[in-house]
């Protein structure tokens, strides 16, 4: 709603005691006459921007009026009626008779009147101030300032596609994959392997842990290659053949210790003269000096044989 208008002048013009009036003219006169004061001020700027129909804007500034100078009244802004923004109150506030060459107070309120369609600038008008009563009159400019005022309710937007406040869904960036889909197969190979290991050694290697000794050695032996003077392969066979022994005696089994072995193994008896054989070219295969030919592997997978079905005869027998 508008506001009133009306220009007020808030100085205090009381009367000053004579004597008084007497002291501060005497104080003043040599200093007017040595020098020519001029009006000082400064102006708290007001905000420029956000405003819309009907907000009210503030002007002031700060004067400070040498001593003998006075505020013309008739250059006092008059409130009058505006098309974009109008003047609606005008006030001069002047310091107190005790204090005089004070700063003076000037306030000047406007009020939006136009709502633009978009948003624009519109001026306050410059102010321009006389102070008589010196040596020589003095005028105060104050320069026009730019608000920002904007519209109240904007224009719709065109109905016409892509134009209006919804706007269809931007398409979502695509991302490069390809790496991604590399290392996911890396990855993913990796775990099977690991799975593969895992399943080996919780299903495979307890079974064949299971197996009777000699079936276990019989089982690596059938491998093995029946190439002539292969000593890697007959090494290998030796070995598969101790650690059958072995855990069938349940202890390291020696040449020294055979004959106690066949008597808590009794169905192995008959394999006593090939047994002997075996440790002897067993410890002339990994402890002779120098290079030992290459024993028979046929001979020795068919004593594991042989030992093998020994040993399942006496698991079935009752």
């Amino acid at each position: 709603m508008p506001m009133p208008s009306r220009a007020t002048s808030c100085k205090a013009e009381a009367p000053l005691p004579w004597l008084l009036g007497l002291a501060l003219l005497a104080a003043t006169a040599p200093a007017a006459a040595q020098a020519a004061p001029v009006v000082q001020w400064r102006e708290d700027a007001p905000r420029t921007y956000g405003h819309q129909i009907g907000d009210l804007v503030e002007r002031r500034a700060a004067v400070r009026v040498p001593p003998g100078l006075r505020l013309d009244a008739a250059s006092l802004p008059v409130p009058r009626p505006g098309a974009s923004v109008e003047l609606r109150e005008a006030c001069w506030e002047a310091p107190p008779w005790w204090r005089p060459g004070g700063e003076s107070t000037l306030l000047l309120r406007y009020q939006v009147l136009r709502s633009p369609p978009e948003p624009a600038l519109l001026e306050l008008p410059p102010v321009l101030l006389r102070f008589e009563g010196g040596e020589r009159p003095q005028q105060l400019r104050l320069d026009g300032v730019p608000i920002l005022v904007s519209p109240l309710v904007p224009e719709p937007a065109p109905e016409r596609r892509g134009f209006g406040a919804l706007q269809p869904d931007v398409p979502p960036p695509l991302i490069d994959t390809q790496a991604l889909g590399t290392r996911l197969a890396l990855e993913s190979g990796t775990a099977l392997a690991l799975l593969g290991v895992l399943a080996w050694r919780r299903l495979v290697v307890p079974r064949r842990r299971g197996l009777p000794p000699f079936e276990e050695a019989w089982q690596g032996l059938r491998r093995l290659p029946d190439t002539p003077q292969d000593a890697a392969a007959w090494r290998q066979g030796l070995t598969l053949l101790h650690r059958a022994l072995d855990r069938s005696a349940g202890q390291r089994l020696f040449a020294p210790g055979l004959d106690a072995f066949l008597l808590r193994r009794p169905e192995l008896a008959p394999l006593h003269a090939d047994l002997e054989r075996f440790f002897e070219q067993s410890r002339a295969a990994f402890f002779a000096p120098g290079d030992t030919p290459a024993g028979d592997l046929a001979w020795l997978k068919a004593l594991c044989r042989r030992a093998r079905d020994l040993d399942a005869a006496r698991s079935r027998a009752p």
